[in-house]
Formats: structure tokens, C-alpha cells, sequence
């Protein structure tokens, strides 16, 4: 069986280092600023990017698919295109979950490719407000850093696959759902069956035990 594994946004496929040598199977690893690019892409959406996906992978029902955050996001759409199984892990199904101070997708696209958003005091201020004294600090810094550092068309693409709605309406479920109630970025699922885990919205890397123990239930079972 393949296990591909998506990052979220922002984020490298190494967020994945703490849970996946827990983990049996063939691994396929998706690194999203590859596959995505930094090429500008504004008429580019989730479905769009499972469609290629599904596409230069060969997804099939067969697989499965792992994703964290907007990678969790992928592969939502990923089973609507493949019908392959999905775990999400601090992720989401319904766009009102993802917690965005300002709700004017135009403004975010202009505030992000300002130099507003991120740059060396906006990372020092959200480190601070948010995850100074939190065990998953340095990965927040470390993806917050990364997307200081990389072309903002890059980014926006990203911010892109988060936001834009699709025609499509989804009618599948994930298989399995993994998130922390102090998550601070994804809120946590509204009348929906997941597993309740401690830690936040990085909690496959400060407590990875609590990610890849369900998961193996669930392969077991599966």
C-alpha cells in the first residue's frame, strides 16, 4: 500500500519526521512549494492542485493519503477525485474552520504581497503572541521563517489552495481525523467524529505518539 504524505502551508514534508518511520507501507512524500510552485498562479484552487496531484502520482482507491493542515485540506479533494481513504491531521473539511482575522480574500492577497505579513518583526510578534512558551515553537518559527524567506508568489499560490472556493460540492469524509482543541489555527471539527489529541496545531511534532498511535489502530483495523 502507498501512504502519501502532504504538508500543510508553508510547511516541508520533514514535519512529517516524527510520525512516519512509525509507519508501515511504500511512503511517498508531496513537497507542496515544488509541486505547487512559485510561478503566479491565480486562477489556482484545492481541487485544482488534487487534480494534479491524483494525476502525476497515479492516486488510486487503493492509497492512502496523510495530510497536515492544507495537506489534510489536498487530500479532502484528493478522495473526491481518487476515492482513496484520507487521514487528516489538524485539518479541515468546511472553510469556516480555518481561523483568518480578516475575511476579504482580495485584502489577503494584497496585505501578503505587501511585505506586511511576513517579515522579520511580524514572525517575532507572532512567535511571541502565540508560542512562546509552547513545545511546538520552533516548527511555528520554522515554517513562519520559510515563508519570510521564499518568493511571495509562492506563497500567495499557497494561500491560494486555502482560500479559493470550488464549483464542485464534497460529499466524501475523512477516514480519520486527528486534531487538538488548543489548535490556533484550525479550529477544531464542528460536529464531526475525530480524535482528540493534546499539544496543538503541531501536535505530529510535539507529541507524535498521539498522531501515529490511531493511525496504526486504524491501518490494523483497515
Amino acid at each position: 500500500m502507498r501512504i502519501f504524505f502532504i504538508p500543510g502551508f508553508g510547511e516541508m514534508p520533514t514535519v512529517f519526521d516524527k510520525i512516519a518511520p512509525h509507519i508501515g507501507g511504500d511512503k511517498v512524500f508531496i513537497d507542496n512549494w515544488e509541486e505547487i510552485g512559485d510561478k503566479p498562479r491565480k486562477d489556482i484552487n484545492v481541487l485544482k492542485v488534487a487534480k494534479e496531484y491524483v494525476a502525476k502520482y497515479n492516486i488510486t482507491a487503493n492509497d492512502l493519503v496523510i495530510g497536515h493542515s492544507m495537506g489534510g485540506w489536498i487530500a479532502y479533494h484528493i478522495k473526491h477525485v481518487a476515492g482513496c481513504r484520507i487521514i487528516q491531521i489538524a485539518s479541515w473539511t468546511k472553510p469556516d474552520r480555518v481561523v483568518m482575522p480578516i475575511k476579504n480574500h482580495k485584502f489577503v492577497y494584497w496585505f501578503m504581497g505587501s511585505g506586511l505579513a511576513f517579515n522579520r518583526f511580524s514572525q517575532w510578534f507572532m512567535v511571541w503572541k502565540f508560542y512562546r512558551h509552547k513545545p511546538s515553537k520552533e516548527i511555528f518559527a520554522d515554517t513562519y521563517r520559510r515563508l519570510r524567506m521564499r518568493k511571495i508568489t509562492g506563497v500567495l499560490n499557497q494561500m491560494r489552495v486555502v482560500l479559493e472556493p470550488i464549483a464542485d460540492t464534497i460529499t466524501v469524509s475523512p477516514d480519520l481525523r486527528i486534531h487538538a482543541k488548543a489548535d490556533n489555527i484550525i479550529r477544531y471539527p464542528k460536529g464531526e467524529e475525530c480524535i482528540t489529541v493534546s499539544g496543538d496545531h503541531f501536535t505530529l511534532w510535539t507529541n507524535p505518539e498521539e498522531v501515529y498511535g490511531p493511525i496504526n489502530y486504524f491501518l490494523t483495523r483497515s
